[in-house]
Order: structure tokens, then sequence, then C-alpha cells
């Protein structure tokens, strides 16, 4: 009978120490207010950059992303130069955000995207904005260059994360004849983009 009492004592503080401890990790598990490091990866033009150097504006309404990704002149000349690309939003939510072009109305329920890419050493940006469309030959075009989805949002750590995937054409002076291709940006991820 004295052993069944110390068993049945050493079996109850067992119990005990282990339910406190899983307590604590429950706990760390639900707290909406954690969030981890911001990170930020895409391929341009076939080549993964990763990124956690990155600025988030939000005025209340619209949002802008700029990351600083090591340039391509960085990976081949040891140089430390970076690009920065650039996207823009109408409005935090989660959701679909889309680049077009044309004059054709967009549905209007889908939020609106833009993308801008400079490289280091140049004067001018690459921009989903920037590939024309001849109203006259194209009157009913609408060219998606892009897609931005906002996947989810913390409203009480104030962060978001989202997918995305850009074609972003030169500016027509620097391409008259369209020989420049556009940067594409594509397998776009970023997570932890912290907002005020």
């Amino acid at each position: 009978m004295k052993r069944l009492k110390q068993l049945s004592l050493i079996l109850f503080i067992s119990v005990g120490l282990f339910s406190c401890e899983a307590e604590k990790a429950d706990a760390d598990i639900t707290n909406e207010f954690l969030t981890g490091k911001q990170i930020f990866r895409c391929d341009v033009d076939g080549k993964t950059r990763v990124t956690d150097s990155v600025v988030v504006s939000y005025n209340g309404v619209n949002v802008s992303i700029t990351a600083y990704l090591l340039s391509r002149d960085t990976l081949e000349s040891q140089k430390f130069r970076y690009d920065t690309f650039t996207i823009n939003f109408s409005k935090l939510g989660t959701g679909n955000y889309i680049s077009s072009l044309g004059n054709v109305v967009v549905d209007e329920t889908l939020g609106i995207s833009n993308a801008t890419y400079r490289q280091s050493g140049k004067s001018w940006e690459y921009s989903t904005d920037n590939l024309d469309l001849d109203p006259v030959n194209t009157p009913s075009v609408n060219l998606q260059t892009g897609n931005l989805i906002i996947s989810d949002i913390n409203d009480k750590a104030k962060y978001f994360g989202g997918e995305f995937e850009y074609d972003i054409y030169p500016p027509k002076r620097e391409n008259p004849n369209n020989t420049v291709a556009p940067v594409r940006i594509r397998n776009g991820a970023f997570q932890y983009l912290k907002y005020n």
C-alpha cells in the first residue's frame, strides 16, 4: 500500500509539472502579437533574390513595399549595389491586386497594383505602366502585367504576407524599337512585413 501511495504521488507531481510546461508553450503559440523576421524573395529574370531589407509605407489606404535586392553587378563584381523593387497597391486587405494596361474596365471587386524596378546605375526605371498600347490598333485590349495576392494580415502584430509576379517594362524612350526585354519577376513571396 505504501508503494502505491508513493507511485501515485510521483505520478501526480509528474503530471502537474508537464502540464505547467505545456501551458507556457500553448501561450506562446497562440500569442497573436508575436511576429517573425520579415522576409522577401523573388526570381528576377531567373535568378533568386532574397532580402530582409524591406520598407513598407502605409497611409491608411494605399500601401507601398520597397525591397532592396543585391544587384546583378554585386553578384558579378563583389561591389555592393542594390536594385530597388517597389510594389504599390490600392488598399491593405486580403485579396487579389492586378496590374493591367489598356482601356477595358477592370473588375471593381479586385484591387489594383503596379510595380517598378530600378537597376543600380541606371537613371530610369522599369514599370508595369511603361508598356505602350496603341488605342487605335488595340481598342479593347486589357493586358495583365502582374498580380499580387495578399494572403494573410495580422492586425494585432501589424504584419502581412503574400505572393506576386510581374512583367516590368522599360520606358519607351529607352526602348523605341522594343528590343529591351522586360524584367520578369516570378515566384515572389513575402512574410512578416510590418506596417503601422
